[in-house]
């Protein structure tokens, strides 16, 4: 018992696509549409260059005043140690931190 759906797949697989296809190709709508696509890819492009390279710049130059500026009052001399503090108990214990590896 065919359903609808099957009576329509067959209809479509019926149909000559390729003809209908070549049809819009012969026409130049193909090669236009894509040289537009290619062109517009093309201006994005070109006109972001610039932006990327100021925003790059400006990142370094904020990253770095920002670690010349901030300076800590005291350096701690064991980090590591506070930060395994919190994780565990024997977290001293372990070989890394035994060995002045670190966490």
């Amino acid at each position: 018992m065919p359903s609808q759906i099957d009576e329509r797949l067959a209809s479509l697989a019926a149909i000559d696509a390729d003809a209908a296809l070549e049809s819009i190709r012969m026409a130049g709508l193909e090669d236009s549409v894509w040289s537009r696509v290619q062109a517009k890819k093309a201006a994005a492009g070109a006109g972001s260059a610039g932006v990327r390279v100021a925003l790059t710049a400006a990142a370094l130059a904020i990253g770095l005043a920002f670690g010349a500026l901030h300076q800590p009052a005291h350096q701690p001399a064991r980090a590591h140690v506070a930060e395994l503090g919190v994780l565990s108990e024997d977290g001293l214990l372990a070989p890394s931190v035994r060995l002045g590896g670190g966490a």
